[in-house]
């Protein structure tokens, strides 16, 4: 008997720990989980760089479709301030402006002269208002992105070195509209993003439009880096 007891001990603490362990282990974390710790982390960041691209039909930021958007660089600093230099096309010609945001007011430099000058509140490109923390893009794929799968562990080729959690849904047209201010506007679109779940930071989404077929597919692309960081960003 006195040799059967410590037997029974360490089986008794044994029982106890695996089904503490059991529990710990046993959380399920879900596609909705990650996406919620993703963007309400990047929604809480102060500044960090970023990168809009788009892909297939001609996209115009003026009501008389002269001024075609073709990409965006920037530094945005929350909660309402960017610096983005953007590539247009006008009058024909491929060309740089450089926009400053600041609360509801823009300023954009003349590609000829260099001048600023005050942007009417009717012109598309507002990145202040696409990544205000609060109503931007964030909060808004949080609430909006559906039918959530996990796709999987990726490498992107631009980010060598880095696995990135995939996740994948559907975004309705309403919440598109939201999204981008009213730049996009389509029925639905297929929404991917790639984020570090160990930081919690989305390094790429991609919003695909293919509803015109194939061949007319749209792909808008926004890349993020520089998590964290702030620029000074003043009035021209």
């Amino acid at each position: 008997m006195k040799r059967v007891l410590p037997y029974l001990s360490l089986l008794l603490v044994l029982s106890i720990l695996t089904a503490g362990c059991g529990a710990a282990g046993g959380e399920v974390i879900t596609p909705e989980t990650l996406l919620a710790n993703g963007v309400t982390h990047m929604a809480a960041l102060p500044g960090f760089e970023f990168q809009i691209t788009q892909e297939g039909p001609q996209v115009y930021l003026d009501a008389d479709q002269s001024v075609q958007f073709n990409d965006a660089v920037g530094h945005y600093v929350s909660p309402d301030k960017a610096l983005t230099t953007v590539t247009i096309t006008a009058l024909g010609m491929l060309t740089e402006i450089t926009v400053i945001s600041l609360q509801d007011i823009q300023w954009a430099s003349n590609p000829l002269t260099g001048v600023y000058q005050e942007l009417p509140d009717e012109y598309l490109f507002k990145p202040t208002q696409y990544l205000d923390p609060e109503a931007g893009f964030f909060p808004s794929l949080g609430d909006g992105l559906a039918d959530l799968v996990l796709v999987g562990e990726e490498e992107l080729e631009d980010l060598p070195g880095l696995t990135l959690t995939h996740l994948s849904g559907t975004l309705p047209g309403e919440v598109i509209l939201e999204v981008s201010k009213g730049l996009i506007s389509v029925d639905s679109m297929q929404g991917d993003l790639w984020m570090d779940t160990s930081t919690n930071e989305v390094h790429r989404v991609m919003l695909t439009d293919t509803s015109g077929g194939e061949d007319a597919s749209s792909v808008w692309t926004f890349d993020f880096w520089s998590f964290g960081t702030v620029i000074p960003i003043t009035a021209p």
